[in-house]
């Protein structure tokens, strides 16, 4: 059995990305989100959530996109209050990255939402910088977690599939990765659909392309793809009950 987890990364971000991902899900081949606790659309994503509380959701870890829940970091945020860029977790303290996921983590279980798996915001939580905070929060918390780690792991995870982006949001794209799914593994392919907001458009660089995105995976011809190879699309509460 080929078993495919398709995850919108992102809910939370603004409104027009949570439509997006509800639109994505309904009308689409999208199977799963992962919500980002910290960003301004997150009680919106919460309101949605509760208005379709089949939604399978999980935990869009994030040290590395706006500011942070908690205030008391010394490590982790710019004179501004944002956090720093990806590129400067080599500097953030152990403690404060494990008291600001845990945080966010709970702020989601909080809002009364079942979350089924953890991944992360530019794949934080796969690099070895994070390994010792991202082991100690799955066994606290005993979820399943997105693949493509940099180090080796025991728990529950899938295999990652980052094809389906940039200059690869393409139909050609989603079918080379369904032409290429192990029937051993779980792959997550990794998507943005969303609709645009001025908030989005001015927080990052990628936002057009997720139009597009929206449009593939809500199009026939990705559904065609689906039966074609034979694809059985699951979420993560699916294979890892």
């Amino acid at each position: 059995m080929k078993r495919v987890i398709v995850n919108a990364d992102d809910f939370g971000f603004s409104e027009a990305v949570n439509y997006g991902i509800l639109k994505a899900i309904k009308s689409g081949i999208v199977t799963s989100t992962s919500l980002m606790a910290n960003m301004p659309g997150f009680a919106h994503a919460v309101e949605l959530y509760h208005s379709y509380p089949n939604l399978a959701v999980g935990v869009h870890l994030n040290l590395t996109c706006y500011r942070p829940l908690l205030s008391t970091h010394k490590t982790l945020t710019m004179e501004n209050g944002c956090f720093h860029k990806q590129n400067d977790l080599l500097h953030y303290d152990e403690t404060e990255m494990y008291t600001e996921l845990k945080a966010q983590i709970q702020r989601i279980l909080d809002a009364g939402i079942r979350i089924d798996h953890l991944d992360s915001h530019h794949h934080i939580h796969t690099t070895k910088r994070l390994r010792n905070v991202i082991v100690r929060l799955q066994k606290e918390y005993a979820l399943p977690v997105r693949g493509g780690f940099e180090y080796p792991v025991s728990f529950p995870h899938t295999e990652l599939s980052t094809a389906f982006y940039g200059e690869g949001a393409k139909l050609s794209s989603l079918e080379e990765i369904f032409a290429h799914v192990s029937e051993q593994e779980v792959t997550d392919i990794m998507c943005h659909p969303a609709y645009i907001d001025q908030f989005l458009y001015d927080s990052t660089s990628y936002s057009l392309k997720r139009i597009k995105e929206q449009e593939i995976l809500c199009s026939e011809k990705a559904a065609q793809l689906i039966q074609r190879y034979g694809i059985t699309l699951c979420t993560y509460k699916e294979v890892h009950a």
